[in-house]
């Protein structure tokens, strides 16, 4: 491999781990007009072990605003991944898969739910820039429990 060509894969390297951490981002704070741009028109997803699959991003952004819209629901999610192991397989193509921890709360009811899974992810570049083209999880990990059993427990934020 040659100098310009190590420069181009560390550059797309990069490019992909900003753009996961984006999606991380958008999904976590529910900014879903700014999530739409970084995926392709025929997104194919899967989460929760395929329970919730779509093959676009039209459906896509329906559920995801209708189900984690932070300012329309009573519901409070956080995501966190790590340890990506990205192959970059082409100059438009890579594949990675990303550690996942999920935190979801629902405010009401007080019940917690906690989860570590593993993103299989595909991306395929556009012209400059790095897009979806398909995400999902598989859980490693899922937990429950209700916050009314923890007396000292309180939610300052959020």
């Amino acid at each position: 491999m040659n100098d310009t060509d190590a420069l181009r894969r560390l550059l797309d390297l990069e490019s992909i781990r900003t753009l996961k951490h984006r999606y991380i981002r958008c999904m976590t704070q529910s900014r879903w007009d700014e999530m739409e741009t970084l995926l392709t028109p025929d997104v194919k997803t899967a989460y929760s072990d395929g329970k919730y699959s779509f093959d676009n991003r039209a459906d896509l952004m329906a559920f995801l605003r209708g189900a984690h819209d932070a300012s329309q629901t009573h519901v409070l999610g956080y995501w966190h991944v790590t340890m990506p192991e990205i192959e970059i397989l082409s100059h438009t193509e890579a594949t990675g898969i990303w550690a996942m921890y999920h935190f979801y709360l629902d405010k009401p009811a007080l019940q917690q739910q906690e989860m570590f899974a593993y993103y299989e992810d595909r991306y395929l570049k556009v012209g400059e820039r790095w897009l979806i083209s398909a995400t999902g999880y598989r859980r490693v990990m899922e937990q429950t429990f209700s916050r009314r059993d923890l007396p000292s427990m309180e939610l300052l934020a959020g």
